[in-house]
């Protein structure tokens, strides 16, 4: 864990220590994550519960919606987002009082069985082939949008001309509040499934999620050199309980990194096995 967090976070942890307050045995904790985190969270929150007695209560959807209902004064302790911006800038906005980096991702290709390409190698041809429609999520509102137009920039540069096709072929897909339920339990799956693309840009953490939704889809990973890299943040919220630092913890610790490692994540570090 980087100094300045542990630094930062030291002062809660040893009030935290002291005394567990009772309003958070009462109201527990809030949690707001991103919607590619809902398993992961969802699973470290139950942890958290069974070890320290203190319920979690969260809530998922795009980490920008999510970070704008916070600014709209929801009551929230720490927030998980899919990227390092929204949870710096509730920093820089003085709504929060630290962040931290917590996990990597990679970009996947969903597609069925006969649009998937056959490899990752080939992964760049299946989304410029003719008439390819493909899923994407609204950039600025969620991270994944904003990873995917990096993958268009990038893939421009290995191939002129690419990246303006793929702009071309992309398809927002959205779900926004007050939207009708999902019929699969996914927007993405609901647009392959009715037509309206063909494939999809997702992250590779989803694949244990869509094997079990849709057994038949095929995910592929991009080439190394189409990599971006996306970074996930969390913010713990300022004026919060004590107990919040040590929830942000657990999400840092070797345990929490097992979870996310477990729900398809690349954890940013690991102690060695002996």
């Amino acid at each position: 864990m980087p100094y300045s967090l542990a630094k930062r976070l030291l002062p809660c942890l040893l009030v935290a220590a002291a005394h567990t307050s009772a309003s958070a045995q009462d109201n527990g904790l809030v949690l707001y994550g991103a919607g590619s985190l809902r398993e992961a969270m969802t699973e470290m929150a139950a942890a958290f519960t069974r070890e320290r007695g203190i319920t979690v209560r969260t809530q998922f959807g795009a980490s920008g919606r999510m970070r704008e209902r916070i600014e709209a004064g929801d009551k929230v302790d720490v927030f998980t987002s899919a990227d390092i911006g929204h949870a710096a800038r509730l920093v820089a906005d003085g709504r929060a009082s630290v962040m931290a980096m917590f996990a990597r991702n990679d970009l996947c290709v969903l597609a069925p069985a006969a649009r998937a390409p056959a490899n990752s190698a080939a992964a760049l041809d299946a989304l410029v082939a003719n008439d390819v429609r493909i899923g994407v999520s609204p950039a600025k509102i969620d991270p994944l949008g904003d990873y995917t137009i990096q993958l268009f920039d990038v893939a421009d540069k290995l191939r002129p001309g690419s990246g303006q096709v793929l702009r071309g072929r992309a398809v927002v897909l959205d779900n926004p509040p007050g939207a009708p339920p999902s019929p699969s339990g996914d927007y993405y799956l609901d647009a392959l499934r009715d037509g309206r693309i063909d494939l999809a840009i997702v992250y590779c953490s989803g694949r244990g999620r869509y094997a079990r939704l849709d057994p038949t889809l095929v995910m592929v990973n991009f080439p190394s050199e189409l990599a971006v890299g996306p970074q996930y943040g969390l913010a713990v919220m300022k004026d919060t309980r004590p107990e919040a630092a040590l929830l942000a913890l657990t999400i840092l610790s070797p345990p929490g990194q097992k979870i996310l490692a477990g729900n398809g994540f690349k954890p940013i570090v690991l102690p060695d096995a002996h």
